[in-house]
Formats: structure tokens, sequence, C-alpha cells
């Protein structure tokens, strides 16, 4: 291993180590998740409708794992100050809701559907998702309440933390209301996709953050900083445009008689967490000497 550069000797080694193998584990945790994938593809014949069909199948277990400790480690590590920390923190809160909450499916699914319902949540589902749903809104009311906290503990925050935390509890209470207020099926039919576009969203808004901030740098590894502005400006036009495409897609389906190839929303998804993978280890390998981001 390399000597830490000289922007992270004041940090202990153990501090360093401890930041780059969170953000590997990231990246491992996206690998585990193709891979359990491939495996359940080549076990069945034929691939789902999506991803998150899978989490009908074996993978469940991998589909949720993966996404709630995904979500845990965005939380945890310190993006930089200001805008990038606060949408990363955002994604962590809205992938949990992307695992417990699983994609509507047809009536031919285990469970099936109440009678002239087209696609749902199978009822012998729903106890679960409720107790996950109900669980992760009383934790995350205790992690926005601890960081303010924290964040009032060093004095008075700074403008950035309090915007921060003022969304964190936009998020929480949109949901919260969602999920107590409305009614059920509505939360069971939309919650899975209210969730999972915005993460994406947010990962390509902080891979446009990079794409600009990267260029005043003077010295990275692996890639110059004019290599990384271009690989990040990629990732976040590839994470637009697909979601983009997709809304078009599913728009034209719902308003239209067009019918889309089988298993559109499997590649659209596959692609989004093949750039979220990249993503990551791009951030990975360009923070990689620097440890935890400077304020500066």
């Amino acid at each position: 291993m390399s000597e830490p550069s000289a922007p992270v000797r004041a940090l202990s080694l153990s501090t360093v180590r401890t930041y780059r193998y969170l953000r590997l584990a990231v990246v491992a945790l996206a690998l585990l998740l193709a891979t359990s994938l491939a495996l359940e593809a080549r076990r069945s014949p034929g691939l789902l409708e999506s991803i998150s069909a899978y989490y009908y199948s074996p993978v469940r277990a991998v589909l949720v794992g993966s996404l709630v400790a995904i979500g845990l480690a965005l939380i945890a590590i310190a993006g930089r100050p200001g805008a990038e920390d606060t949408l990363l923190n955002l994604a962590g809160m809205l992938v949990p809701v992307v695992a417990f909450v699983p994609t509507p499916v047809e009536p031919a699914v285990a469970g099936g559907c109440p009678p002239g319902t087209v696609r749902c949540v199978p009822a012998n589902l729903v106890p679960a998702v409720e107790n996950n749903v109900a669980a992760l809104l009383v934790v995350g009311a205790v992690g926005i309440l601890a960081a303010g906290w924290m964040a009032r503990a060093g004095g008075p925050p700074r403008a950035a933390t309090r915007w921060g935390l003022t969304a964190a509890a936009v998020v929480w209470a949109g949901f919260g209301a969602w999920f107590l207020l409305w009614p059920r099926e509505s939360f069971l039919a939309g919650a899975h996709y209210a969730a999972a576009v915005p993460f994406f969203g947010l990962v390509a808004a902080v891979a446009v953050l990079d794409a600009v901030r990267v260029r005043r740098r003077t010295h990275v590894r692996v890639l110059s900083p004019h290599q990384f502005s271009g690989a990040y400006a990629v990732v976040a036009v590839g994470m637009v445009g697909t979601i983009v495409v997709a809304g078009l897609v599913a728009g034209a389906e719902a308003l239209t008689s067009f019918t889309a190839s089988a298993g559109w929303v499997f590649v659209v998804e596959a692609v989004l967490l093949v750039l979220f993978t990249v993503f990551w280890a791009l951030q990975t390998a360009e923070n990689w000497e620097d440890g935890v981001p400077d304020p500066a």
C-alpha cells in the first residue's frame, strides 16, 4: 500500500483505511447483488421483468440486505461539506424504502392480487412491508434528531448543515405521512418508484458536482482531473438519460397503445446499477489518497 499523501498525514492510518474500506464495501455490495441476480437468471428460465421483481425470488435476502447496507454506507460516508454530503445522505435515506417496499407484480405471483387488480404487492407480504417501513420511520426520526443534536454540539450549525437537516426531515415527513395517512394501497403501489427514481437522480446530481469540482484539483491518482471530470459527466448524463427514456416509455405505455419489449425495465435498472457502481468506483479511486474529504 502506498504512503498516504500530505493531505491525510494528520489523520491516523486506521481512519484513512476505514474510510477506504467503507467505500469499497459499497462497490462490493453492488457486485454481490449483480452476482446473485446472474446466478438466479442462470437457474431459472428467462429474466423477470425487472431487478426489483427479484424480491419475489431467492435473490430477496441479497437484494434487501445489500440495498439497506448501501443506504447506511451512503449516510455514514462523509461527502464534501455542503450539497454533496446532503445529496448522499438523502440518497441513503431512500435506498431502504426501495428495499422494503417491493415493486407491485401481476396476480400470477404467489400470494396473488385482489380480484380486478392488475398489479399489487401480494397480501401475504403486506404485513412484512408494514413492519419494516414502520421500523424505518422510527429509526429515521431518531437519526435525524441525533444528527441535529450533533450539528449543534459544536456551536451554531452552518447554513448547509441546516438545509441538509431540513431536507432530511421533509423526506422523512413525506414518506411518513404517505404511509400513515393515505390509503395503504397507494403507498404499496408507488413508494418503491418514488424512492428509486429520486435516488438515481440524487446520485446523478453528485456526479455533476464532482465533474465540476475535480477540475480544480491539481493532483489525483489513477486518472487526471480532466479524465475524472469527463467520466463523472458520462455517468451523470447516462443516469439522467436512462431515467428520462424510461419515463417516456412508461408514459407511452400508459397513455397509448404502445407496448415496449418485455424486460425493458430490467434493462433500465441494470444500466442504472452499473452506472452507480462505476460512479462509486470513480469516487473511491479519486479519494483514495485523501481519506475524508477536506472541507476546503
